[in-house]
Parts: C-alpha cells; sequence; structure tokens
C-alpha cells in the first residue's frame, strides 16, 4: 500500500520558542488522539513524534535556526478530507503560534510513496517532475537499457529510456517551444528540420504552410 507524504514548513526571523510552540500544538494531536514521544536533539531544537488512528504519523520539528517543519505521512486509502482538516488545524494554529516573526509559509502537495505506478522522474539538473501516470504499458530491460512505456492522461503514451523521458504521443509544448512559440512565421518560407525526432515538428510546421520543408535524418535506433 503506498504513502501519501506531506510537508508544511514556517520560515522564521527568529527562533521560535520550542517548548511553547509544541505545547501549543498538543490539543490538535490530542483530538486526534495521537500520542507524542519527544525526542532528545543534542540541542538542535525540539523534535516530536505523533503516532494515531489508521497509521497517521506527524513529526513536528521546532529549529534553532528559525524553522519550523510538520511532516505528515498517512496511507493512501487514509481520509483525505480528515487529512485536510488536520493540516489546516496545524497551519492555522501554528501562524497564531509564530505571529510576528512569520516570513514564509509553505506547504506542498502530497507525495506519493511505494505506488504500484511511478509517477515522479528526475531531470537532468535534480529537478523532480510528477506526471499523470496511471498505467504503467511496458517495462523490460534490454541488452543496452531499461525501456519503459507508460501512459499518461495528458501526454498520451511517453517513451522512458533509463529513468530519462523521452517523448509522448502529446509533445506540443515541447514542439512549440522548439518553433519559437508563435513568435516566428514560417509561411512561405523554407524551412530545414535537422533530426526531427518522433515527428512532431514536421507535423506542426506543415500546419503553418511553408514554401518548402527539408528534412535531414539523424537516425538513431532503440535496441531492444
Amino acid at each position: 500500500m503506498a504513502l501519501r507524504h506531506y510537508t508544511l514548513d514556517f520560515k522564521l526571523s527568529a527562533p521560535a520558542d520550542c517548548t511553547s510552540t509544541v505545547h501549543g500544538l498538543q490539543s490538535i494531536f490530542q483530538e486526534q488522539e495521537m500520542t507524542e514521544t519527544v525526542h532528545d536533539t543534542e540541542g538542535h531544537g525540539h523534535l516530536a513524534t505523533f503516532v494515531g488512528k489508521k497509521g497517521r504519523f506527524v513529526v513536528l520539528r521546532v529549529h534553532t535556526h528559525g524553522l519550523v517543519t510538520v511532516d505528515l505521512q498517512c496511507y493512501e486509502g487514509d481520509d483525505s478530507a480528515q487529512v485536510d482538516n488536520l493540516l489546516n488545524a496545524l497551519e492555522t494554529k501554528l501562524e497564531n503560534l509564530l505571529r510576528g516573526i512569520i516570513t514564509r509559509v509553505k506547504r506542498l502537495p502530497a507525495i506519493s510513496r511505494g505506488a504500484s505506478v511511478d509517477r515522479y522522474w528526475p531531470t537532468a539538473d535534480g529537478r523532480l517532475v510528477e506526471y499523470d501516470i496511471d498505467h504503467v504499458l511496458y517495462d523490460k530491460d534490454s541488452a543496452y537499457q531499461n525501456i519503459k512505456i507508460l501512459h499518461s492522461q495528458q501526454f498520451g503514451n511517453m517513451l522512458v529510456l533509463n529513468g530519462d523521458v523521452n517523448m509522448a504521443d502529446s509533445d506540443l509544448a515541447y514542439t512549440q517551444a522548439i518553433m519559437g512559440g508563435g513568435r516566428e512565421s514560417y509561411e512561405g518560407k523554407e524551412v530545414l528540420i535537422l533530426g526531427g525526432g518522433d515527428g512532431g515538428i514536421l507535423a506542426e510546421t506543415v500546419k503553418l504552410k511553408p514554401k518548402m520543408i527539408t528534412m535531414l535524418e539523424i537516425s538513431f535506433c532503440v535496441m531492444s
């Protein structure tokens, strides 16, 4: 079974009082029937964990350098409305407790961990992209690389080689970016396409009524 992982961060202009902050949140966790355990962080602030029904688990950290973080984990089948209510209550209470020293509040959408279908793919520059992948159509290791074909509700079938997303049925945004995003007129002009990949650029260029299209093929093959 997959987990949903929620994060809530409070960036502060000054360190928060650890004892009063944790004490101020206890009523919320008690309403959720969550039991508290305090951990020694050897001078690095306050760390408390709260365990509740249905496998809910919260980690609260009040850092000494002006940061308060809340991490909530629950099973994917847990009531999302109840979880949202808990997060809303924690956020509202912390805003009251930390009033006057908050510089930024950041709450991110939940990350699904351990799901049967992996929706997250890192980019070459270290960013994490989430796709709306709902089905794995093909997953096989060849003598040269791992080949996956995944289905995305937005992009259609996607080809992923060794963990890198290569192309999809609907790569219109990528194609438009290469072609200048509508800033360039191709009507009546001669166009040279080098490579062409999946043919998306050729298909879009034809619609723009150029005078002539020359396509120079750069061959590559997917070894399977």
